[in-house]
């Protein structure tokens, strides 16, 4: 049961981080204005950050790929630490620095945030 639970969050991680990095890559319109919201505030040029974030989350899906073809810990382990930060960090800029944080994005954010606790609290009982 537990193995069915980790390669739901897997593929649920996976998933997650695809539909959330292919438009902020291809800058759709959508993805450009969020990012535009933070540029005033963070003083980060709004494209480098909106790519920056898009590639992260592109490069977390490939890093928890590998890590489900190759079955090795360490890039388990270092694919949740990537999640989990960058999860904490849209977190706070949820509530610090959007106008007005977007529920589902804040309700996604714990969801993937408490799956790489999970993940990195199974690969300390698996080693």
């Amino acid at each position: 049961m537990k193995n069915i639970i980790n390669k739901i969050i897997d593929v649920v991680s996976i998933l997650v981080l695809l539909y959330f990095s292919f438009p902020k890559i291809l800058g759709l319109p959508q993805s450009v204005a969020g990012f535009v919201q933070f540029e005033s505030v963070l003083g980060i040029n709004a494209d480098f950050f909106r790519l920056f974030t898009g590639f992260s989350e592109l490069a977390m899906a490939l890093l928890i790929v590998a890590y489900m073809i190759k079955n090795k810990i360490i890039i388990g382990k270092i694919a949740y630490l990537f999640l989990l930060a960058t999860m904490l960090s849209a977190l706070l800029i949820e509530f610090f620095v959007r106008p007005q944080p977007v529920l589902l994005l804040v309700v996604i954010a714990i969801v993937l945030s408490i799956f790489s606790i999970y993940k990195l609290k199974s690969f300390q009982t698996n080693e």
